[in-house]
């Protein structure tokens, strides 16, 4: 048994691959002072809220994600990585609750090299809550916080439990532990002795953030419900304002779903939230708010909306239509027509319409930086995680193009055959503008292989992102 237990931790060596029940880190001497350490503790909650896994120290992640092995670990490294010293730590944010179970062998790779495994149990009837919070010393961010219950998704991501789906998969743990204590139970107990221990108390046992914690979840749901009947009534609406206005060639959409917030924000605010989320880099922001009565923001009961139809401004030619609202809970839906639907250049077009790929990279690029100065605004915290969809539509017949005459003359695609693109992505806030090339060229990719199978090469894309950052109007 322990001989196959031995092979199984080598092939995670031998064939890194992140998952829910296995993370890498990189090579760093382990210490209770540093942000390492707390972040450690981070993922040992996690697994062990989420059935128990594995931590290997070691290994770095190369540019496709995928971990190698670090050439930094070293004999010095390796020891430091010791059971009790790291139990203690750990305890340090368990107050009051059960020990998690903790092993760390040392394993060596094929290629010699050893590596130290942290083994980590799931928890024994009652999930761990964390008790003491952490700031990160480097960015002042908390890394650990107080009264949080931290999980392993199957996206092989450490998360505070707080959506829905998070809650029951927490649930359906507790359901697991529980049913592994009733199965360990003595039968052929009398029932009189069953009884008496009924009669003992153990809910004193639970920790009470955690009873609190699952209180909630009727909560969560309620807003998951009333976030989904928000976003179907502005979609309706917005489709409906369209057509009427005649723009029924197409459109795009943006929707920011952001974390649950129990207290609603009040028009006045959202209002100024919506000016300073906008962004400078074009004359036609994502978002805009205007003054004149006829396009400015109107408040509603469910928060703010603006509807734009007609000419972008008395110099431009074009015919646009633009709606957004948003939300009190801090939630963005955003609709915009095809510009290239309204230029003198698509009536002399008469056979096919055009997808213009430059446009998309600069407002896929808007949108990014749009949903970053929101949740600044909003107050988000740089470890929150926000949902952003990316809708496109009307996208049969189109051709793929290019808004500036001679960029890439050779291309010419046939065209798409789908008419729908939808992207749905989940990102951390601190992550949306230190990865914002990685996030645009990653999310064009599907929307221009649907035009012959087109793929632009990163120097492409990268330079558009740059023109649109380099902006300033």
């Amino acid at each position: 048994m322990l001989e196959r237990a031995h092979q199984y931790l080598k092939d995670k060596l031998d064939y890194p691959l992140e998952t829910k029940d296995t993370d890498y880190k990189s090579a760093v001497k382990f210490d209770e002072q540093t942000d390492f350490a707390a972040k450690l503790v981070k993922h040992i909650l996690g697994f062990a809220n989420s059935g128990g896994g594995y931590i290997i120290v070691g290994f770095r992640e190369k540019a496709n994600k995928i971990p190698e092995p670090d050439p930094a670990i070293t004999e010095e490294i390796v020891p430091s990585y010791e059971v009790t010293r790291l139990c203690q730590h750990v305890e340090k944010y368990l107050l009051g609750q059960d020990r998690i179970k903790i092993e760390i062998p040392k394993i060596a790779s094929s290629q010699r090299v050893t590596y130290p495994i942290i083994s980590i149990g799931r928890f024994p009837e009652y999930p761990f809550v964390c008790t003491k919070g952490y700031v990160s010393k480097s960015s002042g961010e908390p890394i650990l916080e107080s009264g949080q219950i931290y999980i392993r998704t199957e996206g092989a991501r450490t998360l505070t439990v707080k959506a829905p789906s998070e809650w029951r998969q927490l649930i359906r743990e507790c359901i697991k532990a529980s049913q592994e204590i009733e199965a360990k139970r003595p039968t052929g107990v009398s029932e009189e002795e069953g009884a008496k221990a009924e009669e003992i108390p153990r809910e004193a046992e639970k920790p009470v953030s955690v009873e609190k914690s699952l209180g909630v979840l009727d909560k969560v749901e309620e807003a998951e419900k009333q976030f989904a009947a928000w976003i179907k009534n502005e979609n309706d609406n917005a489709i409906n304002e369209m057509k009427s206005a005649g723009f029924t060639e197409g459109f795009f959409k943006y929707v920011i779903k952001v974390p649950h917030e129990p207290n609603q924000i009040d028009s006045r605010t959202l209002l100024e939230i919506a000016r300073k989320s906008e962004c400078h880099n074009t004359g036609w922001p994502i978002g805009v708010v205007m003054t004149n009565p006829e396009y400015k923001p109107i408040p509603l009961a469910d928060g703010i909306r603006a509807i734009m139809i007609g000419k972008r401004s008395i110099i431009s030619d074009i015919d646009s239509f633009d709606y957004w609202a948003l939300n009190n809970r801090g939630h963005f839906f955003f609709v915009r027509s095809y510009e290239e639907d309204a230029t003198p250049a698509q009536e002399l077009a008469k056979k096919d319409k055009f997808l213009w790929f430059d446009i998309a990279i600069w407002s896929i690029s808007e949108m990014f930086c749009y949903t970053s100065n929101l949740c600044t605004e909003l107050n988000l915290k740089q470890s929150d995680n926000v949902e952003l969809t990316l809708y496109y539509e009307g996208l049969k017949g189109r051709v793929l193009s290019a808004s500036r005459h001679g960029m890439l003359p050779s291309i010419r695609t046939t065209p798409s055959v789908e008419n729908i693109y939808e992207n749905r992505l989940e990102l951390e806030v601190g992550d949306i503008m230190s990865k914002l090339k990685d996030h645009v060229y990653q999310t064009t990719l599907g929307l221009f292989a649907l035009f012959d199978f087109t793929k632009f090469d990163r120097v492409t894309v990268d330079s558009i992102v740059d023109d649109f950052l380099n902006s300033r109007l």
